[in-house]
Protein backbone atom coordinates (compact mmCIF):
# COMPACT_ATOMS: atom_id res chain seq x y z
CA UNK A 1 0.00 0.00 0.00
CA UNK A 2 1.77 3.20 -0.99
CA UNK A 3 2.29 5.55 2.33
CA UNK A 4 0.61 9.35 1.57
CA UNK A 5 2.05 12.65 2.85
CA UNK A 6 -1.15 13.82 4.08
CA UNK A 7 -4.32 12.62 4.49
CA UNK A 8 -5.36 15.88 1.50
CA UNK A 9 -3.08 13.71 -0.71
CA UNK A 10 -4.95 10.34 -0.34
CA UNK A 11 -8.34 12.71 -0.38
CA UNK A 12 -7.22 13.91 -3.96
CA UNK A 13 -6.08 10.61 -5.52
CA UNK A 14 -9.28 9.07 -4.37
CA UNK A 15 -11.12 11.94 -5.86
CA UNK A 16 -9.02 11.21 -9.02
CA UNK A 17 -10.01 7.61 -9.21
CA UNK A 18 -13.72 8.40 -8.53
CA UNK A 19 -13.75 10.60 -11.34
CA UNK A 20 -11.80 8.16 -14.17
CA UNK A 21 -13.96 5.59 -12.86
CA UNK A 22 -17.56 7.46 -13.27
CA UNK A 23 -16.06 8.39 -17.03
CA UNK A 24 -14.90 5.20 -17.69
CA UNK A 25 -17.94 3.61 -16.72
CA UNK A 26 -20.41 6.23 -17.32
CA UNK A 27 -18.79 6.72 -21.14
CA UNK A 28 -19.50 2.63 -21.97
CA UNK A 29 -22.40 2.57 -20.50
CA UNK A 30 -23.82 5.28 -22.48
CA UNK A 31 -22.19 3.78 -25.43
CA UNK A 32 -23.48 0.83 -25.24
CA UNK A 33 -27.04 2.05 -24.43
CA UNK A 34 -26.72 4.03 -27.34
CA UNK A 35 -25.68 0.75 -29.55
CA UNK A 36 -29.08 -1.23 -28.06
CA UNK A 37 -31.49 1.61 -29.01
CA UNK A 38 -29.92 1.90 -32.72
CA UNK A 39 -29.22 -1.36 -33.58
CA UNK A 40 -31.70 -3.68 -31.03
CA UNK A 41 -29.04 -5.34 -29.60
CA UNK A 42 -27.03 -5.42 -26.79
CA UNK A 43 -23.03 -4.42 -26.63
CA UNK A 44 -22.35 -7.90 -26.31
CA UNK A 45 -24.16 -8.96 -29.21
CA UNK A 46 -22.63 -6.70 -31.62
CA UNK A 47 -19.30 -7.10 -30.46
CA UNK A 48 -20.14 -11.13 -31.04
CA UNK A 49 -21.56 -10.12 -34.52
CA UNK A 50 -18.92 -8.39 -35.66
CA UNK A 51 -16.24 -10.68 -35.05
CA UNK A 52 -18.19 -13.12 -37.04
CA UNK A 53 -18.45 -10.59 -39.47
CA UNK A 54 -14.85 -10.61 -40.33
CA UNK A 55 -14.38 -14.38 -41.19
CA UNK A 56 -15.92 -17.25 -42.57
CA UNK A 57 -17.12 -18.77 -39.14
CA UNK A 58 -16.24 -19.43 -35.85
CA UNK A 59 -17.29 -21.58 -33.11
CA UNK A 60 -18.32 -20.80 -29.43
CA UNK A 61 -14.70 -21.19 -28.45
CA UNK A 62 -13.48 -18.91 -31.09
CA UNK A 63 -15.55 -16.26 -29.93
CA UNK A 64 -15.05 -16.64 -26.22
CA UNK A 65 -11.38 -16.58 -26.69
CA UNK A 66 -11.58 -13.13 -28.81
CA UNK A 67 -14.10 -11.63 -25.89
CA UNK A 68 -11.74 -13.05 -23.36
CA UNK A 69 -14.70 -14.50 -21.42
CA UNK A 70 -16.29 -17.89 -20.66
CA UNK A 71 -17.83 -20.10 -23.50
CA UNK A 72 -21.25 -20.68 -21.43
CA UNK A 73 -21.44 -16.64 -21.36
CA UNK A 74 -20.82 -16.37 -25.35
CA UNK A 75 -22.78 -19.56 -26.24
CA UNK A 76 -26.22 -17.82 -24.26
CA UNK A 77 -25.39 -14.49 -26.46
CA UNK A 78 -25.02 -16.61 -29.55
CA UNK A 79 -28.21 -18.34 -28.67
CA UNK A 80 -30.41 -15.25 -28.58
CA UNK A 81 -28.63 -14.37 -31.76
CA UNK A 82 -29.94 -17.57 -33.38
CA UNK A 83 -33.27 -16.45 -32.30
CA UNK A 84 -33.45 -13.37 -33.94
CA UNK A 85 -32.07 -15.25 -37.03
CA UNK A 86 -29.10 -12.84 -37.18
CA UNK A 87 -26.54 -16.05 -36.66
CA UNK A 88 -27.15 -19.68 -38.31
CA UNK A 89 -25.52 -22.34 -36.22
CA UNK A 90 -24.51 -25.21 -39.04
CA UNK A 91 -22.42 -28.32 -38.27
CA UNK A 92 -18.51 -27.89 -39.69
CA UNK A 93 -17.97 -29.72 -42.88
CA UNK A 94 -14.63 -30.47 -41.43
CA UNK A 95 -15.34 -32.13 -38.34
CA UNK A 96 -19.42 -32.82 -37.96
CA UNK A 97 -18.90 -33.03 -34.25
CA UNK A 98 -18.43 -29.15 -33.92
CA UNK A 99 -20.95 -26.58 -34.62
CA UNK A 100 -19.85 -23.06 -37.02
CA UNK A 101 -21.52 -19.69 -36.15
CA UNK A 102 -21.88 -17.61 -39.32
CA UNK A 103 -23.96 -14.49 -39.62
CA UNK A 104 -27.04 -14.76 -41.44
CA UNK A 105 -28.02 -11.54 -44.43
CA UNK A 106 -29.90 -9.78 -41.72
CA UNK A 107 -27.13 -10.20 -39.12
CA UNK A 108 -24.63 -8.90 -41.58
CA UNK A 109 -26.98 -5.80 -42.62
CA UNK A 110 -27.38 -5.09 -38.99
CA UNK A 111 -23.52 -5.51 -38.79
CA UNK A 112 -23.00 -2.66 -41.88
CA UNK A 113 -24.91 0.10 -39.93
CA UNK A 114 -23.68 -0.79 -36.43
CA UNK A 115 -21.17 1.48 -34.44
CA UNK A 116 -18.32 -0.09 -32.71
CA UNK A 117 -19.33 -1.38 -29.64
CA UNK A 118 -17.61 -0.27 -26.64
CA UNK A 119 -15.99 -3.98 -25.67
CA UNK A 120 -14.19 -3.47 -29.04
CA UNK A 121 -12.86 0.09 -28.22
CA UNK A 122 -11.96 -1.15 -24.54
CA UNK A 123 -9.91 -3.96 -26.13
CA UNK A 124 -8.03 -1.45 -28.35
CA UNK A 125 -7.46 0.84 -25.57
CA UNK A 126 -5.74 -1.79 -23.61
CA UNK A 127 -3.90 -3.11 -26.61
CA UNK A 128 -2.22 0.58 -26.90
CA UNK A 129 -1.17 0.87 -22.74
CA UNK A 130 2.65 -0.78 -22.53
CA UNK A 131 2.95 -4.22 -20.47
CA UNK A 132 4.14 -1.99 -17.19
CA UNK A 133 0.75 0.22 -17.42
CA UNK A 134 -1.23 -2.82 -17.90
CA UNK A 135 0.25 -4.61 -14.84
CA UNK A 136 -0.51 -1.59 -13.27
CA UNK A 137 -3.94 -1.28 -13.83
CA UNK A 138 -4.54 -5.79 -12.76
CA UNK A 139 -2.87 -4.94 -9.61
CA UNK A 140 -5.11 -1.44 -8.94
CA UNK A 141 -8.10 -2.92 -10.60
CA UNK A 142 -7.69 -6.40 -7.78
CA UNK A 143 -7.14 -4.31 -5.16
CA UNK A 144 -10.01 -2.30 -5.44
CA UNK A 145 -12.17 -5.84 -5.85
CA UNK A 146 -10.61 -7.33 -3.04
CA UNK A 147 -11.54 -4.34 -0.90
CA UNK A 148 -15.10 -3.94 -2.44
CA UNK A 149 -15.33 -8.02 -1.53
CA UNK A 150 -16.38 -8.55 -5.10
CA UNK A 151 -16.53 -12.03 -6.06
CA UNK A 152 -13.25 -13.64 -8.19
CA UNK A 153 -14.96 -14.74 -10.52
CA UNK A 154 -16.30 -14.69 -14.50
CA UNK A 155 -18.87 -11.97 -15.36
CA UNK A 156 -21.08 -12.24 -18.21
CA UNK A 157 -19.85 -9.74 -21.09
CA UNK A 158 -19.90 -5.66 -20.84
CA UNK A 159 -22.98 -4.77 -20.30
CA UNK A 160 -24.86 -8.04 -21.08
CA UNK A 161 -27.35 -9.05 -18.12
CA UNK A 162 -28.75 -12.33 -18.58
CA UNK A 163 -31.90 -11.53 -16.79
CA UNK A 164 -32.56 -8.01 -18.49
CA UNK A 165 -35.59 -7.94 -20.42
CA UNK A 166 -35.52 -9.09 -24.21
CA UNK A 167 -35.21 -6.38 -26.76
CA UNK A 168 -38.74 -6.84 -28.95
CA UNK A 169 -38.44 -8.40 -32.50
CA UNK A 170 -40.08 -4.63 -33.54
CA UNK A 171 -36.28 -2.91 -32.90
CA UNK A 172 -34.58 -4.93 -34.85
CA UNK A 173 -36.80 -4.84 -37.58
CA UNK A 174 -37.03 -1.24 -37.88
CA UNK A 175 -33.33 -1.37 -38.13
CA UNK A 176 -33.53 -3.80 -40.96
CA UNK A 177 -35.97 -1.93 -42.49
CA UNK A 178 -33.23 1.24 -42.40
CA UNK A 179 -30.73 -0.91 -43.74
CA UNK A 180 -32.38 -1.18 -46.84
Amino acid sequence: MPRFRSDRSRETIEAAVLHRLRSLVGGLGQSARAIEERTGVTNAQLFLLQHLASGDGSSVRDLAARAHTGQSAVSAIVGRLVARRLVRRARSPVDGRSVVLTLTDSGRALVRRAPEPPTTRLLRALAELDARELRALVQGLAGLSRSMRLPDHASPMLFENPARRRIARGAIRRVMRRAT
